[in-house]
């Protein structure tokens, strides 16, 4: 906050009519006017209760307090500014001279701004990409060279050299070291006759921004993120964030995409492919493609957080043939319910109890627990279908996820089973 947003706040709360939160209104109200981001409640309580941070400010009086308001109620007939972010009117808010001071500024280091004292030099890019990819996995913000740290003294830069600087260099060691492309601009700011150089990060287009090899005190592999003040390895409940903000947007786009194509081409026209199982289903029927052509016409998967626009299409020629397949929804559902074959579920069972388990034990539980169809074709209906299902294509049996948490259970509840030889 600047000072004189401080001295508005003071006046307000010693006029005991404004609540925290009506007072919070009104100033972000204004703040965002001058396209400025808005506070949160706790700097009103930080104000009312006399942090050390906004000492020596004194309260704003009635007429400029009044003035205030009124811009906050009636924001119409103010001058309009640039909103761009690195434009000089949005700067000249972000970074305000402190009042009765000649060479500090009125800020701190919040989630989007950080300062340093100087520009150029060896190593300066590697002491700022930590703040570059913790800003890109954020909101984005603003790096301030030419501020000694905690002071915010002016110190100033060489206007020239950073005016001048090829922003290419950054941009390529940005490419080479994290896992996308960032986006950034520079804009010089003068203040108290000096140059101060500011770097604008843009919010990263895909997230989250990981170091892809060692830079500085970053390794391969490290997500940083912005925090009030400081850069620091992501928590848990941001990266999560991230992720589900990624998959909602990835969803959003795709499902628009197949909607659009589908109103465009018509609902008559339109079908479904399966990749994994080859059906293309649509409204008058569907078709099934060969098992053998399959792998060769299924699209790339690129990895978890990378996607790839401009994929060649593919063109599909060859006979159509009568299929001996049963293409049916029951079908496809039953291999989702019971995914198990028999030498995976017994697999899976001595993994998840850690114990020896044989396709013999399993055997054995099919006797004890009648978990397997009988070969008397009378009986097969008896067979409890919580567990498996006969597939008359495969000639086999598989098992579904309840058969194995059944088992898994038994082996360490059950002492009779648990008992037999050849499970020892």
């Amino acid at each position: 906050m600047t000072d004189d947003e401080v001295g508005i706040i003071r006046n307000l709360l010693a006029r005991g009519k404004h609540k925290n939160q009506a007072i919070l209104g009104l100033i972000n109200t204004v703040r965002r006017l001058e396209g400025n981001a808005d506070i949160n409640g706790g700097r009103i309580s930080d104000v009312k209760t006399g942090k050390a941070r906004y000492e020596g400010i004194k309260a704003a009086s009635d007429k400029d307090t009044d003035a205030f308001i009124a811009r906050a109620k009636k924001p119409a007939g103010f001058k309009k500014i640039d909103t761009g972010p690195v434009s000089i009117d949005i700067v000249e808010i972000l970074f305000p001279m402190r009042k009765g001071s000649k060479d500090r500024l009125a800020i701190t280091e919040t989630d989007q701004i950080e300062c340093k004292e100087s520009f150029g030099g060896q190593h300066w890019i590697a002491n700022c990409i930590k703040a570059i990819a913790a800003f890109a996995n954020n909101k984005g913000g603003y790096i301030a060279f030419g501020l000694k740290d905690n002071t915010w003294e002016i110190v100033g830069i060489n206007r020239e050299k950073f005016e001048s600087y090829d922003r290419k260099k950054l941009n390529q060691v940005l490419r080479t070291s994290l896992s996308c492309g960032i986006d950034f601009d520079m804009v010089t700011l003068e203040r108290a006759g000096k140059a101060i150089g500011i770097l604008h990060i843009f919010p990263a287009k895909t997230k989250p921004v990981m170091f892809i090899r060692q830079v500085d005190v970053a390794a391969e592999g490290h997500i940083y993120y912005r925090y009030q003040g400081e850069n620091r390895l992501i928590a848990p409940a941001e990266l999560q964030q991230i992720i589900e903000e990624r998959i909602r947007t990835l969803s959003e786009t795709i499902l628009s995409k197949h909607i659009s194509n589908i109103l465009s081409n018509g609902i008559d026209n339109s079908a479904v492919l399966n990749l994994e199982t080859g059906v293309v289903d649509g409204k008058a029927g569907g078709f099934i493609i060969d098992e053998e052509l399959l792998p060769k016409i299924s699209f790339i998967k690129e990895g978890e957080f990378v996607e790839k626009s401009g994929a060649p299409t593919l063109k599909l020629i060859g006979e159509i043939k009568k299929s001996t397949k049963v293409m049916a929804t029951k079908k496809i559902i039953a291999d989702d319910e019971y995914p198990y074959k028999p030498g995976e579920a017994f697999k899976e069972i001595a993994k998840r109890s850690g114990r020896k388990f044989t396709p013999h034990n399993h055997v054995q539980a099919w006797k004890m627990y009648k978990a397997r169809p009988s070969s008397n074709a009378k009986s097969k209906g008896k067979v409890n279908k919580q567990f498996c299902i006969y597939h008359k294509a495969h000639k086999d049996y598989t098992y579904s996820e309840a058969w194995i948490s059944f088992v898994v259970d038994k082996i360490s509840s059950d002492d009779e089973f648990s008992r037999l030889k050849a499970f020892r």
